[in-house]
């Protein structure tokens, strides 16, 4: 059994979807596509040894990079929702969230980061063109996966 950690939102090592919801009513396909975006940032993170070794050297660990992750994903919601109101022309990715998070990691971290995030970003919309859930045209349904473990366990 896992034993899960509320406060960092950590299980065994693992960005949880409780992250992303506070109650029932937020169990939506939205804050799910958010959790899914936190995930895929986290993977292309990863994916990058020099850059996670040069975030460690500047005091950035697994847990705290996994926060970032969370932060960030739920920090896209509002571009996102912007996006569909007609507020703004584009989803825009930006590193000053990057630099709030992180302001001991100086500027060419903080780019490397972006980068990172940006094709974590393309990834996932990418991955939604093609899924059935739509989480974004359906962004106020109920997302039954945060009840059922075996989509994210």
């Amino acid at each position: 059994m896992v034993v899960q950690d509320n406060k960092n939102g950590v299980a065994g090592g693992r960005i949880t979807p409780d992250r992303f919801f506070s109650n029932d009513k937020e169990k939506t396909k939205l804050n799910w596509f958010l959790f899914e975006l936190a995930l895929e940032i986290e993977r292309f993170i990863a994916k990058e040894k020099r850059l996670t070794a040069q975030l460690r050297r500047a005091g950035v660990d697994d847990g705290r990079m996994r926060d970032f992750c969370v932060h960030y994903a739920k920090h896209m919601k509002k571009e996102i929702l912007d996006k569909l109101a007609g507020r703004i022309a584009n989803v825009g990715l930006g590193y000053l969230e990057i630099e709030r998070f992180f302001p001991q990691i100086g500027d060419r971290l903080v780019a490397r980061l972006l980068t990172v995030v940006g094709k974590a970003w393309e990834s996932q919309t990418d991955l939604c063109a093609v899924c059935p859930t739509r989480c974004i045209s359906e962004r106020d349904k109920r997302a039954s996966m945060f009840d059922d473990p075996v989509y994210w366990e």
